[in-house]
Protein backbone atom coordinates (compact mmCIF):
# COMPACT_ATOMS: atom_id res chain seq x y z
CA UNK A 1 0.00 0.00 0.00
CA UNK A 2 0.94 3.15 0.06
CA UNK A 3 1.43 5.78 2.64
CA UNK A 4 -1.49 7.99 4.02
CA UNK A 5 -1.21 11.58 3.67
CA UNK A 6 0.08 13.52 6.32
CA UNK A 7 -1.28 16.56 8.28
CA UNK A 8 0.96 17.53 10.52
CA UNK A 9 3.93 20.27 9.96
CA UNK A 10 6.11 17.72 7.78
CA UNK A 11 5.26 19.51 4.83
CA UNK A 12 7.32 22.30 6.00
CA UNK A 13 10.14 19.98 7.82
CA UNK A 14 10.16 18.12 4.39
CA UNK A 15 10.74 21.78 2.71
CA UNK A 16 13.39 23.03 5.48
CA UNK A 17 15.55 19.72 5.00
CA UNK A 18 15.77 21.03 1.14
CA UNK A 19 17.74 24.20 2.52
CA UNK A 20 20.93 24.36 3.55
CA UNK A 21 20.44 25.95 7.09
CA UNK A 22 22.18 24.72 10.48
CA UNK A 23 18.66 25.10 12.16
CA UNK A 24 19.98 27.96 14.80
CA UNK A 25 17.78 30.85 15.32
CA UNK A 26 16.94 33.20 13.42
CA UNK A 27 15.10 30.32 10.83
CA UNK A 28 14.88 30.82 7.46
CA UNK A 29 12.00 32.89 5.01
CA UNK A 30 9.54 30.09 4.05
CA UNK A 31 7.84 30.91 1.12
CA UNK A 32 4.08 31.96 0.80
CA UNK A 33 3.41 28.74 -1.82
CA UNK A 34 4.74 26.56 1.30
CA UNK A 35 2.71 28.19 3.97
CA UNK A 36 0.01 28.35 1.53
CA UNK A 37 0.23 24.22 1.06
CA UNK A 38 0.71 24.07 5.19
CA UNK A 39 -2.73 26.07 5.82
CA UNK A 40 -4.88 23.84 2.94
CA UNK A 41 -3.50 20.68 4.66
CA UNK A 42 -4.49 22.10 8.00
CA UNK A 43 -7.84 23.05 6.55
CA UNK A 44 -8.80 19.89 5.05
CA UNK A 45 -8.49 18.58 9.00
CA UNK A 46 -10.67 20.53 10.09
CA UNK A 47 -13.07 19.97 7.31
CA UNK A 48 -12.76 15.58 8.13
CA UNK A 49 -13.25 16.45 11.81
CA UNK A 50 -16.34 18.50 11.61
CA UNK A 51 -17.78 17.86 8.28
Amino acid sequence: GSSPPSYDKQYIRDYLETLDWDKTAPGPHVPEEVIQVTADKYAEVCRLLAG
